[in-house]
């Protein structure tokens, strides 16, 4: 592995992002439907391997770390992200994507399929809830 491109997207990348679940949705925002990721400036300045590389094991790196936190915490960490930070997009509950690299970890996956399924239900309830009185 290229360990400029894996250290560049850490540090650079990953760095702007305050949040474990903002740095997971980002990274599954740029995976592409047969697994791979697309991230122009990292194609051009590393070329395609390295970059997929490097995305893949920040991928993995994060996505097992976000596993162990507890549910409370992610959506905490949602939350004031959705509200202060630049990866809002990718946290919207209409596009907001948690999924495993594709690497056959099944557990991974429905691990991380789940927390994105009770974030999202916990924004709804959230929002159409009314405040108690």
């Amino acid at each position: 592995m290229n360990c400029g491109a894996s250290e560049d997207f850490k540090k650079r990348t990953l760095g702007a992002l305050p949040s474990l679940v903002e740095k997971v949705a980002y990274i599954c925002s740029l995976q592409t439907g047969t697994g791979g990721y697309m991230h122009w400036g990292f194609n051009r300045t590393y070329g395609e391997r390295p970059t997929q590389e490097a995305i893949y094991a920040a991928h993995m790196e994060t996505s097992t770390q976000l596993v162990h936190v507890p549910m409370r915490e992610i959506y905490e960490e949602y939350k004031e992200a959705t509200v202060h930070s630049a990866a809002a997009p990718v946290l919207d509950p209409n596009s907001f994507v948690l999924k495993a690299p594709v690497n056959g970890d099944e557990v991974l996956s429905a691990h991380l399929h789940l927390l994105q399924k009770v974030v999202v239900a916990l924004a709804h309830q959230e929002r159409t809830t009314p405040p108690a009185s």
